[in-house]
């Protein structure tokens, strides 16, 4: 722990490297002008968020980004980036969550190495949800961690839920995918169908190697900042104050800071044209249609959508993106030369003037116009954190990771989404596909003006500037974290 002797001190950050965990970032610049009100007199803190990055061949979205906040360094906020590493072939034989996996493995001695040289004056760590194999790293320097987690609130609770039953039930969690009834999970409120479990969970394989060490690590960390607020998930939040519902080992203290987005600025790459097109549209006229930094669809797909935007006869953006081969397993998606060769023929031509379709695309900033009426999502966090900030309604289309558990909350529990899948999984192995009028319904429900849906949704968008204003919940649980990590760095235990 740093010494009470030092003047300035350290708070590191490790964000897993990819533009779905930028908001790590977005925290610390929240956090930076509120340290002063907890520091001792005399103190002031830094913070230093330790770059990972990945290769082009990999993801050239992310890599770009990483070069963007190397070159955004300030005096209090300042970027280090690791040294590079060469990956194993072996590495990119599965998901693209394992190659990052294995990626921030190999860097733990470099972080080793950082944190030695540094530790006279660093506060704590900050790891990301998928980066918890650096707690160790932090631990054997006695240095205090913490979990950012990126997540909703109710899959901290079923990754906890999955990890006691793992551990002191001796239950193999994967077989629950073929459940005949329901789930009880103490994060969520109603009961959870077994087919929107993340593959996280119920595959055998990820669940063993990875993610069950990710929630055991949950449990070792200081404290566990959530992406979240309160009027957002209170049953998820409050579930975590009974102390019999997550097993026999304490849960850390947890700090709902949310919502965070994402605000830092990104290369044009045609954006600065898409806004000009929407700045001409009617208010609410438009539905925009985005999966995220890692989502894409194959043609069969693409196809059935394009039909079923076709036939709703509503103006929209759509931000497609190219599949990677299935040979590149953990590949991201990558941008399409020629839109013709996925579209139904003369799709283009038909919907010159109602319709864009582009390639990556300034989410927030496209969620923030006025001419945006509804957002059919993969239901990725960070994305239904912006839909709500803007008051934008949801048609749930999940396609992996915790997306699906996170379209049975929307929908089921909350009511601020409409669905057109809530199970849907990218790599399904059925070859099932989400059809035209299925899609038609699904857009003409989110885009409806008076629904219920939008109703609420314009209430929680109230809600979520509340939570970050002075007095909010959000607001006063960040300076309670903050007092937190100064006690465990500064104060004597």
């Amino acid at each position: 722990m740093a010494s009470s002797n030092d003047q300035s001190l350290q708070l590191i950050l490790i964000p897993w490297p990819v533009m779905g965990h930028v908001q790590i970032v977005e925290f610390a610049k929240i956090l930076l002008p509120r340290t002063h009100l907890h520091l001792p007199p005399g103190k002031k803190l830094s913070i230093t968020v330790l770059l990972m990055k990945l290769p082009d061949s990999i993801d050239t979205v992310s890599s770009s980004f990483s070069d963007q906040l190397s070159a955004s360094s300030v005096c209090s906020l300042r970027f280090h980036n690791l040294p590079p590493i060469d990956p194993t072939p072996e590495w990119s034989s599965r998901t693209r969550g394992y190659f990052i996996h294995n990626l921030v493995l190999s860097q733990r001695s470099n972080v080793a190495e950082f944190l030695h040289n540094q530790k006279h004056s660093i506060a704590g760590v900050i790891v990301d949800m998928l980066c918890t194999s650096m707690i160790a790293v932090a631990e054997e320097m006695n240095i205090s961690s913490y979990i950012f987690f990126t997540s909703p609130a109710s899959f901290l609770g079923a990754m906890l839920h999955f990890q006691a039953l793992t551990d002191e039930k001796n239950q193999n969690v994967a077989e629950l995918r073929n459940s005949e009834t329901d789930l009880l999970i103490p994060s969520f409120a109603a009961p959870v169908p077994p087919n929107v479990l993340p593959q996280v969970i119920v595959n055998k394989e990820q669940w063993l190697t990875r993610f069950l060490h990710y929630a055991r690590d949950y449990r070792k960390a200081r404290g566990i900042i959530i992406n979240t607020f309160l009027d957002l998930e209170p049953y998820a939040l409050n579930s975590f104050l009974v102390d019999s519902s997550y097993g026999s080992i304490p849960i850390p203290p947890i700090f709902a800071v949310g919502p965070i987005t994402n605000q830092a600025p990104f290369a044009d790459n045609g954006g600065s044209q898409i806004v000009q097109w929407l700045d001409k549209q009617a208010p609410r006229s438009v539905v925009f249609v985005c999966f995220g930094s890692q989502g894409s669809l194959d043609k069969n797909q693409i196809q059935e959508l394009a039909k079923g935007l076709e036939q709703t006869g509503a103006r929209f953006l759509w931000s497609l993106r190219r599949q990677p081969p299935k040979t590149q397993l953990a590949s991201f998606p990558t941008e399409y030369t020629s839109y013709e060769e996925v579209l139904p023929k003369g799709f283009l031509e038909r919907t010159a003037g109602v319709g864009i379709v582009a390639g990556w695309v300034p989410q927030l900033e496209v969620l923030g116009h006025t001419a945006i009426g509804g957002f059919v999502s993969h239901c990725g966090w960070n994305s239904v954190l912006e839909s709500l900030w803007f008051g934008v309604p949801i048609a749930t289309w999940p396609l992996h990771s915790e997306q699906q558990m996170n379209a049975f909350q929307l929908v089921k529990e909350l009511g601020l989404a409409e669905e057109i899948s809530i199970s849907y999984l990218v790599s399904n192995q059925e070859g099932i596909v989400i059809m035209a009028d299925e899609i038609e319904r699904g857009i003409k429900a989110v885009m409806a003006e008076e629904s219920e849906v939008r109703k609420r949704m314009i209430g929680m968008k109230e809600k979520s500037r509340r939570s970050v204003d002075e007095g909010g919940f959000s607001h006063i649980s960040l300076s309670n974290f903050i007092e937190h990590l100064m006690c465990n760095s500064v104060c004597p235990l």
